[in-house]
């Protein structure tokens, strides 16, 4: 089933080979995997993806996305394996939802702008929905920073949020200074409390500013982690090793790490 060195691969060619490889004859590995085992390499890919993402390496996303559609192909095998459904059902069911939650672009509506959009969105999703927790749909086992940004932004859709980012800012510095005020006072119990209801209000103002919390950190670590490798090539960092640095040496090497990246 090779294809010619000219020609593109299809999806159809992705759902024969899959089919082969799950085949008779085919792969004991692919033969083996179930439901269960995939879902690691689901999660893998879709992290490894991010990263690239985070690296604007095009030539990894292109490989990145390969084997995150290559899942998906696997998944969808399965379940037609087993005569629940496809993957060109896959694609309709996907089709026609989008069909449907763009009634500016394939119907009647007006939506000019991206607020007017979410807002939409949320309505048809409220009607697709009727009676349930706005918030079920929401993964359980989603990072924490990502979940929060989402039931914020459901909250938002449902009309609980704050009327513009000077609130949401103010939000911020009041459990800043609540967080303060539990640290002075030696309760870490409280403390703990405070951070969290401070990371939450972070995740708001992250919203406001079009910018998920989930994504800025992983800039921030992005960051850190390239001016500490810069540190580590510095002699002074090899020479007298990690531990026996003081602290004005420290600083010295991360200010001069940081200069070494904006120049």
């Amino acid at each position: 089933m090779e294809n010619s060195p000219n020609a593109l691969t299809t999806l159809d060619d992705l759902r024969a080979l899959m089919a082969q490889l799950r085949g008779e004859q085919g792969c004991p590995w692919d033969r083996k995997q179930n439901l269960e085992s995939l879902k690691i390499y689901l999660l893998e890919e879709a992290y490894e993806l991010a990263e690239a993402l985070d690296r604007e390496a095009t030539d990894d996303v292109k490989e990145e996305l390969g084997d995150l559609l290559f899942q998906i192909v696997f998944l969808s095998r399965l379940y037609e394996e087993k005569g629940d459904f496809d993957l060109n059902q896959v694609m309709d069911t996907i089709y026609q939802k989008m069909i449907r939650r763009h009634p500016h672009v394939f119907g009647d509506e007006t939506w000019n702008n991206p607020k007017q959009v979410v807002l939409g969105w949320q309505d048809i999703k409220a009607v697709e929905k009727k009676g349930q927790d706005p918030f079920e749909s929401i993964p359980e086992h989603l990072p924490a920073l990502l979940k929060a940004h989402r039931i914020s932004q459901r909250a938002a859709g449902l009309g609980f949020d704050w009327p513009d980012l000077s609130k949401v800012l103010e939000k911020v510095q009041e459990e800043l200074r609540e967080l303060g005020e539990a640290i002075q006072e030696n309760d870490l119990s409280s403390a703990r409390e405070e951070l969290g209801d401070l990371l939450f209000s972070l995740v708001n103002l992250g919203r406001f500013l079009e910018c998920p919390a989930e994504n800025a950190l992983r800039r921030t670590i992005q960051k850190f982690l390239k001016r500490f490798q810069l540190m580590a090539g510095d002699p002074r960092f090899q020479d007298k090793g990690v531990s026996f640095l003081p602290i004005d040496e420290w600083e010295k090497l991360w200010l001069r790490s940081k200069e070494s990246e904006q120049g």
